[in-house]
């Protein structure tokens, strides 16, 4: 009953707004001093303004760890220094690494000597002067050591060990009691979590980087503004002082159930001089021919939005679709008849006539 009820409503509505026109004699618009006004075209439709914050994507965060207890002896950069990459950012020491060194020359000097067994009963057993099943033994064991020692480089490697100094441990069998640490990425040094002489624990993170790229923009946005952007929308933005053109990167997947928001990502252009954390107001538009009208001349009547404009028949409702708003205007969707001057004041006077007429 109630779908019912509703539907002759609206048809009820739709057949008031095309068929009703008021006619007002001089008089009634003496009295009521209706004044009128023009819709105003524009081509960049205003979606609204929102609080926003400049974040960081986590793939440009790059955190720097050990993989043993170390004491830092030397620390070469502070906060929110330019990093270049390979630049040492500290050097440090401890028993970890001298322990990996030490194995690692133990494993280098059997490498040797079985390459050295294995090279010698080589010549031998083509001079068939010892049975090849020796040959075979001894290649076996050199290769075992091979692979023994290609996994201690690799070791030496995730301890921050440099070629150079795998190198000089395999030549020259000697232990450096201190290991430099490296940048892996140019960026800005975001975190310092060392100073001289403080001793830290395995994966700890000592430094994080902040690699060089284009910035994200988040802004929490009521759900009734929120669904009216897609993804991949290209907008433009007014964001602290700057305007740009921006993509709408992703709607997150669930609403914050207190205020009834969701978070927007957008894309900030690489060339603009954000930084992460800095919050402002965010301005949304977007491309699009429309129509500004006066808030106070838009009126409800049924389930529809209309306002009432001037024509040679006198005062007739409009239907209008309102695609956005500020403090005083709607912007609507084109319409030819909008065209015609406006009604500005007394519109809930026309709107009672309008209903008393109907009944």
């Amino acid at each position: 009953m109630r779908k019912i009820t509703a539907l002759l409503s609206m048809v009820a509505t739709t057949l008031l707004l095309e068929a009703k026109t008021l006619k007002l004699n001089e008089q009634q618009l003496k009295d009521w001093q209706i004044k009128m006004t023009e819709a105003k075209q524009i081509d960049t439709l205003p979606l609204g303004s929102f609080m926003a914050e400049v974040v960081t994507p986590p793939q440009y965060l790059y955190s720097i760890a050990l993989p043993f207890e170390a004491q830092i002896k030397k620390l070469n950069v502070a906060n929110y220094d330019q990093i270049k990459k390979g630049q040492i950012l500290a050097t440090v020491t401890g028993n970890g690494w001298i322990g990996i060194q030490q194995q690692f020359i133990q494993d280098s000097i059997e490498l040797k000597h079985h390459k050295h067994l294995a090279e010698r009963k080589n010549r031998l057993c083509k001079e068939e002067i010892i049975p090849k099943k020796d040959c075979m033994a001894a290649n076996a064991e050199y290769k075992a050591d091979k692979i023994k020692v290609a996994s201690a480089k690799a070791l030496l490697r995730g301890y921050g060990a440099d070629e150079k100094i795998i190198n000089n441990l395999f030549h020259n069998l000697k232990i450096t009691q201190t290991i430099p640490v490296r940048a892996g990425f140019s960026g800005k040094l975001l975190e310092l979590n060392v100073r001289v002489g403080k001793s830290t624990q395995p994966s700890e993170s000592l430094f994080v980087i902040q690699k060089e790229g284009a910035l994200w923009l988040e802004a929490d946005i009521l759900i009734k503004s929120a669904r009216n952007l897609k993804d991949g929308q290209e907008l433009s933005l007014n964001f602290s002082g700057e305007k740009f053109q921006s993509t709408v990167l992703l709607h997150a997947p669930k609403i914050n159930v207190e205020n009834q928001t969701q978070k927007v990502r957008f894309s900030l252009p690489n060339n603009k001089n954000f930084v992460t954390g800095l919050r402002d107001m965010l301005k949304i538009s977007q491309k699009s021919n429309a129509l500004k009208i006066p808030k106070k001349s838009v009126i409800s009547l049924g389930e529809e939005e209309v306002v009432f404009i001037q024509n040679e028949k006198g005062f007739t409702a409009v239907n209008i679709k309102v695609l956005g708003e500020d403090n005083m205007n709607y912007f609507v969707e084109m319409n030819a008849q909008l065209q015609n001057p406006i009604v500005k004041t007394s519109v809930a006077i026309l709107k009672s006539m309008m209903e008393s007429e109907d009944e």
